[in-house]
């Protein structure tokens, strides 16, 4: 049955109350909240959670006093606060729009890599050992990623609006895939592979075999931790199956469930159901790794003391974990990527993504 003008219209209507229309908003309700907890703690009240805890490699701001690093937040909570209301306010035309962009994905950036520790990772990681911690500090470090991904969509909403493109999927009229959607395959099978000199390092020691370390470092840890070689082999293992699944990205498995899964098999995969995980995995890969690459290259570098670390053992032991990074930002393009190639037409502008080849046009993620 086709659907009227006016039904059209009605449905178009609805979709502009999406999250392109509030999200602006929302960026801006968090900035007030977080800039007052921290003049809070400005003010000399309890519960200021950047302490430093793992010295070289802590978050970046645990470098700051306390009250340098409140007002250093409340100045930027201060100028999110204008700069959102910039972005949804008539009188904002009058703010150039190249100040609006850059705040905007700097505050996010800010908040992603110099706020988080290696806290997240390891608790997603040692959540398989069925070991489970929760802090003040690793809520406050979610709550700041929480933010700057209402920035990063409040931006990129900003951004289609200012290149006149539509606020709900970003295509234009005639306008190209986009490029994650054209490279999304070495993306993903980037981030597939990024894992493996850490899986290698891990699988080692498993094995007892002192990969980029004295064979004195394998035998303390088994005595610190009865455990050690189980965990090597665990996250060894996470590393492989992320890669695998990383691959379902770009595989006709990663679309449709197996057959021989039960119940679901044969079924569409939801698309949120790949993009939240590995969107989180790769938040907190990236904030690790930027941490690990800055403390490896310190060390090296004897910009900072080694603080217990022994020299001639951080390339076995910090070293795969260069990689962290990269995967982290691989992989959270190739969910960008697979959320773009499997998302449809837009239900407002009724767009699509069209290939050109020589013969006939093929619509992206058709088979």
């Amino acid at each position: 049955m086709e659907i009227s003008t006016q039904e059209l219209e009605k449905k178009r209507e609805k979709q502009m109350i999406r999250w392109h229309s509030w999200v602006g908003y929302v960026a801006l309700f968090w900035s007030v909240i977080y800039g007052i907890m921290n003049f809070y703690w400005l003010q000399g009240g309890e519960g200021y959670p950047f302490k430093q805890k793992s010295g070289i490699f802590s978050a970046f701001i645990t470098y700051l006093p306390f009250q340098t690093g409140s007002f250093v937040f409340c100045v930027l909570c201060i100028l999110g606060v204008f700069i959102s209301l910039a972005m949804n306010r008539p009188w904002g035309r009058m703010v150039p729009d190249w100040l609006i962009i850059i705040f905007s994905w700097a505050f996010a950036v800010f908040l992603l890599l110099f706020i988080p520790d290696v806290e997240l990772i390891s608790a997603i990681a040692y959540a398989f050992l069925f070991k489970f911690a929760f802090s003040w500090q690793m809520l406050n470090q979610i709550i700041c990623i929480i933010g700057a991904l209402l920035w990063i969509f409040a931006v990129v909403s900003y951004q289609r609006k200012v290149r006149n493109a539509c606020r709900y999927c970003g295509r234009k009229e005639n306008g190209n895939p986009s490029v994650l959607i054209r490279w999304g395959n070495w993306i993903t099978l980037i981030a597939a592979l990024a894992p493996l000199p850490y899986a290698v390092t891990r699988f080692a020691w498993a094995l007892g075999i002192p990969l980029g370390v004295e064979p004195q470092f394998l035998e303390e840890s088994v005595k610190m931790n009865p455990m050690a070689t189980l965990t090597e082999w665990v996250f060894g293992g996470l590393c492989v199956g992320g890669g695998l699944l990383t691959i379902g990205l770009i595989q006709k498995w990663g679309e449709v469930f197996p057959r021989w899964v039960p119940f679901i098999g044969g079924k569409r995969v939801p698309v949120l159901m790949a993009v939240i995980p590995a969107s989180i995995v790769a938040i907190a890969l990236t904030a690790a790794g930027f941490i690990f690459t800055f403390g490896f290259f310190a060390i090296k570098f004897q910009v900072v003391p080694a603080e217990g670390i022994i020299l001639s053992e951080i390339e076995g032991t910090i070293g795969p974990m260069l990689s962290w990074m990269p995967w982290g930002v691989a992989l959270g393009l190739a969910a960008i990527s697979y959320y773009y190639r499997r998302r449809g037409k837009c239900e407002y502008c009724m767009r699509e993504d069209w290939i050109k080849n020589k013969q006939t046009p093929k619509r992206i993620g058709e088979h």
